[in-house]
């Protein structure tokens, strides 16, 4: 007797041991899948997205992975003529040389229904892959909305081809499924190498934002937007520092944050309500939806020109800006700067390049007959409307000794990866797409 009732103790434990062990399966399979369902999936309902992909396959990451990838996008409008031209001569030619091939793909967006953007996107693809062949470079179309009065209606601020562009905005998400965003204007270009530095703060992403801007009547108007498309007040402006890295999943949050404000499940119909009369800033409704709801994922460096008590009283009191958040002078020189609000570009590119190579103890050609001053890149400091006066330039005589030492610092490092082959930086990539811009008719500027 004693035997049996051992036997079926023994037997409902392993019964028991099998029935956990198949439930315990059955849910990481599960899981498993919802993962690569959700990593397969780049569509949303109502923004369809048409992929033409030069690069290696895409995989979806393990949920286990500490790397944080990164995607450098750029919306293009390849049917404008100055616009393939910036792409060529701003956008693509001072990537090649200042973005890291292994900091993560480029990612470039064009119209879908358009041919000839469609032969554009063939012709850099083919670019591409017979000159950066270590580079991963991908193009992806957009469709127009369903609803054509998203783009086009009566007494627009913009033009429908430029509403377009905003509109595109609030889905950057859609096109990649790397962790990070690298978002650069299409009027934005490298000056100086982008480094990990430039990006994190340890394990938090750099946000770098600016007040000093709101006396500008445009800035006061996109504070009025995104306080119309989010509920609450615009923090600061986000346009004066390219690129702006962004988690990908913000942009989700913050547009499914909209479609609730609105009683919406139509981005479209959500868009029209907070965009019609007024300029609107796409990044800095994204970036103060992330102040208010996802503050801690970001390390959030604010350069306010008014006072901070005066400036928090626009604020809920839980989203007040705290003194750690605000800085008198960037820690890290910026890498990218709007072209046409840079004073002297082209000069600082060759800076930059030069204090690399010279950091790193080699005699660049491109270098042989200039001198290169740290001195000189002290506008790497500034927001890329210094030229407008707003405000006074960060490293006056009191602070020149921190901007020299941030800017060594900076440049030393970059040496250091390129003396032990982590990080290339030739000038033969720059020359390679004005020779190919060139013949493609368009005209390049010389880089001093």
């Amino acid at each position: 007797m004693k035997l049996q009732k051992a036997l079926l103790s023994l037997l409902a434990v392993c019964l028991l041991s099998i029935t956990v062990t198949l439930l315990t399966q059955a849910y990481w399979q599960e899981q498993y899948y919802r993962f690569q369902s959700k990593c397969n999936s780049s569509d949303s309902s109502e923004h369809l997205v048409a992929r033409e992909v030069e690069s290696s396959q895409r995989k979806c990451k393990s949920p286990a992975a500490h790397t944080q990838s990164i995607t450098l996008f750029v919306r293009v409008a390849a049917t404008v003529p100055e616009l393939r031209r910036r792409f060529y001569c701003v956008f693509l030619r001072l990537s090649v040389l200042f973005w890291p091939a292994s900091l993560g793909k480029t990612v470039a967006v064009l119209d879908q229904e358009n041919e000839e953007e469609h032969a554009f996107a063939s012709t850099v693809l083919t670019h591409m892959r017979q000159h950066f062949p270590d580079r991963t470079f991908e193009v992806l179309y957009e469709p127009l909305p369903k609803d054509p009065t998203v783009l086009d209606f009566a007494n627009p601020p913009r033009s429908p081809g430029y509403n377009r562009q905003l509109y595109s905005s609030f889905f950057i998400d859609l096109y990649t499924n790397d962790d990070i965003i690298a978002w650069m204007d299409a009027d934005s270009g490298f000056a100086s190498p982008v480094t990990n530095e430039s990006i994190f703060n340890g394990t938090k992403v750099r946000v770098l934002g600016y007040d000093c801007t709101l006396t500008i009547g445009w800035v006061q108007a996109w504070a009025r937007t995104t306080e119309k498309a989010l509920g609450l007040p615009f923090l600061a402006d986000f346009m004066t520092y390219f690129p702006v890295y962004i988690y990908r999943d913000t942009f989700t949050h913050c547009r499914e944050h909209i479609l609730r404000r609105f009683n919406t499940s139509n981005f479209e119909e959500a868009f029209k309500k907070f965009y019609r009369r007024e300029f609107i800033s796409p990044v800095s409704v994204v970036l103060s939806y992330a102040w208010y709801f996802e503050r801690e994922r970001y390390d959030w460096n604010l350069k306010l020109c008014t006072d901070l008590t005066e400036y928090n009283k626009r604020f809920p009191s839980e989203h007040i800006i705290s003194p750690e958040h605000v800085v008198e002078t960037l820690l890290i020189p910026q890498t990218a700067f709007h072209v046409q609000h840079a004073q002297g570009v082209r000069q600082f590119v060759s800076n930059s390049y030069c204090l690399s190579q010279e950091a790193a103890g080699n005699d660049a050609e491109k270098c042989s007959n200039r001198t290169a001053s740290l001195i000189t890149n002290f506008v790497l400091f500034n927001h890329d409307v210094q030229r407008l006066g707003h405000p006074a330039p960060p490293c006056p005589k009191n602070r020149e000794q921190t901007c020299l030492q941030l800017l060594e610092r900076n440049y030393n490092q970059i040496g250091l990866e390129i003396k032990q082959k982590t990080r290339k930086l030739d000038w033969k990539n720059v020359e390679i797409v004005e020779k190919l811009a060139k013949e493609l008719k368009l005209q390049c500027d010389v880089l001093k």
